[in-house]
């Protein structure tokens, strides 16, 4: 199959997935953010935990290409707060929105928009900010495994097995699925 045909694919299925699951409603997502609703807290650790064991064993089978990106502390400090900034006032971050849009929601066509000129800006003033960004807090590709000396599947299997345990252990305080307390979204037009 062809990769892009084999991500467009992957990419729709991650849309359906989170259109489902209520992450593409920005309503949802603020709630979580503000605590209110650790439904989707709950969502993510499964995922992200199931992720993580996922691609260690595709890894260690030759099945994945894992490609550790380096590590720019003060870009990542940076680009983080502007994320985090966005994602609380938007109610988004980029693949929610592109979910929100394809659902129709005109605010998230706006974030998508944003997020585009966003990158269209700092491509602009990468050249500035290289310098001050990058280059001074650089230390190279770490990972916690090979900070340990052990096989990915020895660090992933634990953390996989502890949001597993933290999702069963919160499955008590599941929240109603459509919070009580806020209006519902008007359908888009």
């Amino acid at each position: 199959m062809n990769p892009l045909t084999l991500g467009l694919a992957i990419g729709v299925g991650f849309g359906v997935i989170l259109s489902l699951s209520g992450l593409s409603s920005p309503l949802r997502i603020l709630d979580m953010l503000r605590l209110r609703d650790l439904s989707l807290v709950k969502l993510l650790l499964v995922a992200i935990g199931t992720g993580i064991v996922g691609i260690a064993l595709l890894d260690s089978g030759g099945l994945a290409h894992t490609s550790i990106k380096t590590l720019h502390v003060l870009a990542l400090v940076s680009g983080g707060a502007i994320f985090g900034v966005g994602f609380a006032v938007a109610g988004y971050c980029p693949g929610t929105a592109l979910a929100g849009a394809a659902e129709g929601r005109r605010d998230a066509f706006l974030v998508v928009a944003g997020g585009l000129a966003g990158t269209a800006v700092f491509a602009a003033a990468y050249a500035a900010l290289a310098p001050r960004l990058i280059e001074p807090s650089t230390y190279g590709k770490p990972t916690v495994f090979s900070w340990l000396g052990v096989p990915a599947l020895v660090v992933a299997i634990p953390i996989g097995a502890l949001v597993a345990w933290l999702a069963w252990r919160w499955r008590k305080s599941e929240l109603p699925a459509e919070p009580t307390h806020i209006v519902r979204e008007r359908p888009a037009h």
